[in-house]
């Protein structure tokens, strides 16, 4: 299983700035379960900024999935997509926001 760092660093290095370069959002992923965290990811037009979440910090939505259920998305063993229609990642908020992640993320 991957810990939080592991997949942190992985969704740092698959970022794609030209696929966000006209979004600003915050996205707060909520990994649960052993290896979980809560991180907030701030995307600035292109930019990337990534933090522990502090409580009360402000979001326009919120990304919840296990920690085992997000590593097999790193992994590429199944979708982000097939993951937020099946309920394993379950989205608060904005969900326009959180289509906007897909391509930023996980495609290409």
């Amino acid at each position: 299983m991957l810990a939080q760092e592991t997949i942190i660093n992985e969704l740092k290095k698959r970022f794609k700035p030209q696929a966000a370069k006209d979004i600003t959002a915050a996205y707060l992923i909520n990994i649960k379960g052993e290896n979980g965290g809560a991180w907030l990811l701030s995307i600035n037009n292109g930019e990337l900024n990534v933090t522990e979440y502090q409580e009360g910090a402000a979001y326009n939505c919120k990304l919840s999935i296990s920690a085992e259920d997000m590593a097999m998305i790193i992994e590429g063993r199944m979708s982000a997509m097939t993951a937020a229609l099946s309920g394993v990642l379950s989205v608060e908020g904005d969900l326009g926001q959180a289509m906007k992640l897909v391509p930023i993320f996980f495609e290409g």
